[in-house]
């Protein structure tokens, strides 16, 4: 009977989409997404997106992501953004700090944050921390915190870390592990490093690491790498590179350089390159420089040099000066000590 009932209903509401109306047209949006059906599902959404139904814009713009039609989806997200609609407003800020448009994800994930929207909240705090604008990002981390989202105690715990609350940081920190988020652990961790507890830190990171949390896993690598349990420190960096981390792949080339092994040391060191990391680019400049291919070496340092790796510049300022470039070396030189400056 309840299976009959179903049909009847959909029948009646597929006969009132069919007559032009705009909340049956979403509902059987909705019917055949559930169904298993996303064109038919896209068909509908896109009539009540065309009359005017807000949800049912975000709802389509959804499934043109999900085909791949990212151009038409971001215009469907304005439109819900336009009309007020929260996810939309959301969804179209996300496109932006994709595209690096900061300032319009920044009003996007607002104008969905003071609608009540929690992603939102955590997502305009964390930019306003990234910013330098604490006490605006305290605001609005503080009300998504409170609300249970684990993403925003991270980030309110960063805010009153840096503020010199290194307490209610941890107490945050920690609500969000209890919570489930373990990229917690590493705040926490990173926390107790610093204030010279390592077995704390251990704790914490092996925790993450447990949870399968890649930052957890690779800072576990390196603590154990640093006191010399280098069997341990490897099968956590082959688990975190195995999941596509770059700096477990750098540290890989760096224990098997170390144990000897250039060859394996520069496929990890390619490798961790080809996934993004810029160490590994300095590393492979080094063992070229090692093998006395100096061309490749001044290409692998320039590199590095390049997207802003410190070492790198220091290394290509080195080679420059050995075969006489030494006003380019001087520029590299100087860019260096910019760079750390700004890191400091």
């Amino acid at each position: 009977m309840p299976g009959r009932l179903k049909k009847v209903d959909e029948f009646f509401q597929r006969k009132a989409a069919e007559g032009g109306n705009v909340v049956a047209m979403a509902r059987m949006g909705s019917a055949m997404r559930e169904r298993g059906e996303p064109a038919e599902a896209e068909s509908w959404y896109r009539k009540a997106a065309l009359g005017g139904d807000r949800v049912s814009m975000t709802a389509l713009a959804h499934l043109l992501a999900e085909r791949g039609a990212h151009e038409e989806a971001e215009r469907w997200y304005h439109e819900a953004a336009l009309a007020g609609e929260p996810h939309g407003m959301q969804y179209l800020a996300r496109s932006c700090e994709r595209r690096g448009k900061r300032d319009d994800a920044r009003r996007w994930y607002g104008e969905a944050a003071r609608a009540g929207d929690l992603p939102s909240m955590a997502a305009v705090g964390r930019l306003l921390r990234e910013d330098g604008k604490s006490e605006e990002a305290e605001s609005w981390l503080r009300q998504a915190a409170e609300a249970g989202f684990t993403g925003a105690m991270i980030d309110l715990g960063i805010v009153l870390r840096d503020r010199g609350q290194a307490a209610e940081a941890a107490r945050w920190w920690r609500s969000a592990v209890r919570a489930g988020d373990l990229a917690a652990t590493c705040q926490l961790g990173r926390q107790a490093e610093r204030l010279g507890r390592p077995s704390d830190a251990e704790s914490w990171y092996r925790e993450g690491a447990a949870g399968g949390h890649g930052e957890a896993i690779v800072r576990l690598g390196l603590l154990l790498h640093r006191r010399g349990d280098l069997e341990e420190a490897e099968r956590w960096y082959l688990d975190a590179a195995e999941q596509g981390d770059p700096a477990a792949m750098t540290n890989l080339g760096v224990l098997a350089r170390n144990r000897g092994d250039e060859g394996e040391a520069a496929a990890w060191y390619r490798k961790a390159a080809e996934h993004g990391s810029v160490p590994a680019l300095t590393n492979l400049g080094h063992l070229a420089e090692h093998r006395e291919d100096l061309a490749a070496a001044e290409q692998w340092f320039r590199r590095a040099a390049e997207v802003g790796d410190v070492q790198g510049m220091l290394s290509l300022a080195r080679m420059l000066r050995a075969r006489g470039a030494a006003h380019e070396a001087e520029l590299w030189l100087a860019r260096a000590e910019a760079e750390r400056e700004h890191q400091f």
